[in-house]
């Protein structure tokens, strides 16, 4: 439980951080983005669990960090991002989320439905 309410008291020191705008973002934006991450890799038995939006905003570190790693499975270096998109890297270069899927898809077979 302490290490819970860590991770509540950095995102509400980053959410003081942001402006208006980005406040709009970050319920539709980058948490979706990894959210809609993990339900791709889990579907393609990267994961071992697909992550809920309410799960990832209360303990963003620990579930951003396993769709991390489940990217990371596929040979995409993913830095998931709490207030701007994520970026996704292969050899060091960086490609967009649209490039990522692919690659990803082309090895690894949808396994779940």
């Amino acid at each position: 439980m302490a290490n819970r309410d860590e991770n509540l008291k950095k995102i509400n020191a980053e959410l003081e951080k942001l402006s208006d705008e980005e406040l709009e973002n970050v319920a539709g934006g980058n948490i979706s983005e990894t959210v809609e991450d993990s339900r791709i890799l889990f579907d393609h038995g990267l994961m071992e669990d697909s992550l809920g939006p309410l799960n990832v905003f209360l303990d963003w570190v620990n579930e951003s960090r396993l769709v991390d790693e489940g990217w990371s499975k596929a040979g995409i270096t993913c830095v998931t991002k709490f207030a701007k998109s994520n970026q996704y890297f292969v050899a060091g270069k960086e490609i967009t989320r649209d490039e990522a899927i692919k690659i990803m898809k082309s090895k690894f077979p949808q396994v779940r439905w």
